[in-house]
């Protein structure tokens, strides 16, 4: 026989000599054929809870399993009142979500938008679970089925209460799927080393042995499938490609921190093991391993001892889950005595010029980065310039000049004067073209994605007036109802509420409305995928004036610019990268992926989002709480986002920019030298995109 092929808890001798040698291929089907026969381990046993309460094992622990997890998850009964909040609460907070009509049915590449999303939350109001937990997962999957990260919808009780790793990120190379190579400094730098020879213990393997290993079957199945899979269900993003994207892992430019990807890190824990077929790095044989998931407790949640301070501390609603009067007086106004938690948006954004600022970024469809790239993978090139999520480099050929972009967010006045400061020291320094690193760029202030689109192509006519795009916003009875009670009382004195007429300009940016203009009345009427919506007329880009006169000239030849990042370039992102590609045919670069599908350059659109904290807060602001479509306060620890404005398309007027596609123009396929490595990749594309 043959020398036996390990899988670490049961030798197999499978081939005789007779056969002569086997190859590499027959090697994979006999171990796909024993993986599937082989018993698999059983999961380390759950510790049996004092009197019932399956919430007691994982209480105060940092790490347990995930079936733990699920046990305790689903200890808690279904109630059809908060089955009713939350459907009610959904369902009218999307009423305000421009795109609810444009999802009904969309043309590829977004064809997997096929979804009646009201009639699907009217379903889940006759339904009956077995748990609440159960009751959850139905409205969470229902909701991505939009496919918009503006939408997301999130329930802090259970998202990211523990959020649950493996410690084998993945990555794209080539044609084939890959365990990260820096995956095993990861798992040690995130988790510790203790943690991870625990964890290692529990395989029965070493970890360090598979970074960088090719991964040949994934659960008995092509591991492309098990993208495909994760890509039909996920949110975020419209396209498939740019979901697909989603499972592996990248980097945020700018922050250098580290998303683990879909695959080795999720917010909910559904799944308890993979085994994988990997062929390790330098050996001949393939083997078969086995690797647990394993839960920890999320950073922003708060310690239980048992279920009844679990719902207490993390489910039920807390003072920033419901909109307030932004006039109420001080007395009524609730006490604001409890830590703040991480949310997915900024529920209130600065007042700048007289208005407020507006936002377009996603509702992050996972957990929250908290992981920092390798010391090793950061940027070594010398800061020209920049801090937080805005850094500026030069690289070694003296020419060719970075803006690290990983976030609109943040410092408002500080991206105002950051950009154009970080723009002029890489033009002093001998930088004649540009680069700008979006990667997993969520979005942020319309308005500086607004600024950098002025700064990067100067006056022309497509930034002046507006450097931006018209948008529309959808209408109905109530938000009719709110712009007619602030004109009629006057009550938004301070320039607080977003239906207030003097926020929004005309078409074009032609100018503001007056104090007086009933923006939303009277509606267009249109007929979208053979349903009657209304819309309110066109409205313009509202960043005019800028808080900085802009420079008379570009910095850069626009040939000379390119844009890249993995897909995921949303929101804000999107609007900018959007302009400079149809206006000025700027370079557009994805990076990764699967070869053979067209990526986008632009993931999500949108316009302007918001959150049902904004509209709660406007309804209430002007005393329509009672009105029938008001949503009702949650009840739960609750989130659900909207795009509020939708924006028209550059090119094609009539049609909105949303449901256009954006394919890149350069699609680069990543290397083991260029994974999760931005000084390393950055070289390759300049090297591809530039002529020399």
């Amino acid at each position: 026989m043959l020398g036996s092929l390990v899988r670490h808890d049961i030798d197999i001798a499978f081939w005789p000599l007779s056969y002569g040698l086997p190859s590499i291929k027959d090697l994979v089907r006999s171990l796909a054929l024993a993986a599937a026969l082989w018993p698999r381990a059983d999961p380390a046993p759950a510790l049996l809870p004092p009197k019932g309460d399956l919430c007691v094992p994982i209480a105060n622990q940092t790490w347990v399993t995930p079936s733990q997890v699920r046990q305790c998850f689903g200890s808690f009964s279904f109630n059809t009142t908060l089955r009713n909040n939350l459907v009610d609460v959904v369902s009218k907070t999307l009423n305000f979500h421009t795109s609810v009509t444009y999802s009904l049915k969309q043309p590829a590449p977004f064809d997997e938008i096929n979804v009646d999303i009201q009639a699907e939350l009217a379903r889940i109001r006759k339904s009956t679970y077995s748990s609440d937990f159960a009751l959850h997962q139905d409205l969470s999957r229902t909701v991505k089925l939009l496919k918009d990260g503006h939408a997301g919808y999130i329930n802090y009780c259970y998202d990211s209460l523990f959020v649950t790793y493996l410690p084998f990120p993945v990555v794209p190379l080539g044609q084939d799927i890959y365990i990260a190579p820096e995956a095993y400094d990861i798992a040690v730098s995130t988790f510790g080393a203790d943690e991870v020879a625990k964890w290692e213990k529990l395989a029965g393997i070493k970890f360090s042995k598979y970074s960088g290993a090719k991964i040949i079957l994934l659960d008995g199945r092509d591991p492309w499938k098990a993208v495909d899979d994760n890509a039909a269900v996920t949110g975020s993003y419209e396209t498939h490609a740019t979901r697909q994207n989603r499972f592996f892992s990248s980097y945020q430019a700018g922050t250098w921190t580290y998303r683990m990807g879909d695959f080795a890190s999720q917010s909910l824990p559904i799944k308890d093991s993979v085994t994988l077929i990997v062929q390790p790095t330098g050996q001949l044989l393939p083997e078969v391993i086995t690797v647990p998931y394993r839960s920890r407790f999320g950073s922003s949640s708060i310690p239980f001892t048992d279920s009844k301070s679990l719902w207490a501390n993390n489910c039920v609603a807390r003072s920033d889950t419901n909109g307030a009067s932004y006039y109420a007086p001080p007395s009524i106004q609730e006490a604001d005595d409890e830590p703040p938690r991480p949310r997915f948006q900024e529920p209130v954004t600065p007042i700048v010029n007289g208005r407020r600022v507006p936002v377009s970024a996603i509702v992050e469809d996972g957990p929250t980065t908290d992981i920092d790239l390798p010391t090793r993978l950061q940027p070594s090139l010398p800061l020209v310039n920049g801090t937080g999520a805005m850094k500026f480099y030069l690289l070694d050929d003296n020419v060719t000049g970075v803006l690290a972009l990983g976030s609109f967010s943040g410092d408002y006045s500080g991206l105002f004067s950051g950009l154009p400061a970080g723009l002029a020291a890489l033009k002093a320094k001998g930088a004649t073209r540009l680069l700008v690193d979006v990667s997993n760029n969520g979005g942020g202030y319309i308005c500086v994605a607004s600024w950098l689109h002025r700064l990067l192509a100067g006056p022309n006519p497509g930034t002046i007036p507006q450097p931006g795009f018209d948008t529309k916003v959808r209408v109905n009875d109530l938000n009719q109802a709110i712009v007619k009670k602030i004109i009629s009382t006057g009550i938004d004195t301070e320039y607080e509420m977003l239906y207030n007429p003097e926020q929004h300009a005309y078409a074009n940016s032609t100018g503001y409305f007056p104090a007086g203009y009933d923006w939303l009345d009277p509606p267009v009427t249109t007929t979208i995928n053979g349903r009657v919506d209304k819309f309110s007329q066109k409205l313009g880009n509202d960043c005019n004036p800028f808080s900085l006169e802009p420079p008379a000239e570009k910095y850069f030849d626009l040939a000379n610019i390119a844009i890249l990042g993995t897909g995921s370039c949303a929101s804000s992102c999107s609007i900018f990268s959007i302009n400079m590609v149809a206006h000025y045919g700027i370079k557009s670069v994805v990076y990764g992926g699967k070869p053979g599908v067209q990526q986008q350059y632009a993931g999500i659109v949108g316009g302007q989002s918001i959150n049902y904290v904004t509209v709660d807060s406007e309804i209430k602001t002007v005393d329509l709480k009672q009105h029938a479509l008001a949503p009702p306060d949650f009840i739960t620890d609750s989130y659900q986002g909207i795009t509020f404005r939708l924006g028209f398309s550059i090119k094609n007027p009539a049609q909105m920019e949303e449901f256009t596609s954006h394919p890149a123009q350069f699609q680069i396929p990543l290397t083991t030298k260029t994974v999760n490595n931005p000084v390393a990749l950055w070289k390759d594309v300049a090297s591809k995109v530039f002529k020399k």
